[in-house]
């Protein structure tokens, strides 16, 4: 635990795993939207990131990735289960967008309405402790899971 004790310490399991609630909870608004999502995971760190596979509307998949340092950014992956970096775009919701806001933004790419931009933005830096992005994390777990 850090110093507060009520979030985890850096690098330690739980706080390796503070994104896992919130990439499930929008992957689960994408599926009630109606999105088909092909799988979803939490990657570990530096920085900590998430991915959310979906289907794409003309077949193929799109990967999209939320993390800690810039947000959502997706692109198509080819057979190899890759997305070139020349196709990644960065959706414009912000770091830590709420799930809805990310379901609003995915809808878009899949409807064509929402292209993203191809320039990276950085938010903040992954070595960035007690800035205040551990416990937007932390809210989206269970209560008592933290």
């Amino acid at each position: 635990m850090t110093d507060n004790g009520l979030l985890p310490a850096p690098y330690s399991p739980a706080w390796v795993r503070l994104p896992q609630p919130y990439v499930d909870a929008v992957a689960r608004r994408l599926a009630d939207g109606g999105v088909s999502v092909l799988d979803h995971w939490n990657d570990p760190m530096d920085p900590r990131d998430a991915t959310v596979i979906v289907r794409a509307p003309a077949g193929g998949r799109l990967r999209f990735v939320w993390d800690e340092e810039s947000g959502w950014r997706y692109g198509p992956m080819d057979a190899e289960g890759w997305t070139p970096l020349e196709a990644t775009r960065y959706l414009p919701a912000g770091l830590l967008p709420p799930p809805a806001e990310v379901a609003a933004a995915v809808g878009g790419v899949l409807a064509g309405t929402c292209a993203g931009t191809p320039e990276h933005p950085r938010f903040r830096s992954f070595r960035d402790y007690g800035d205040g992005l551990d416990a937007r994390l932390a809210a989206y777990a269970p209560v008592g899971a933290v």
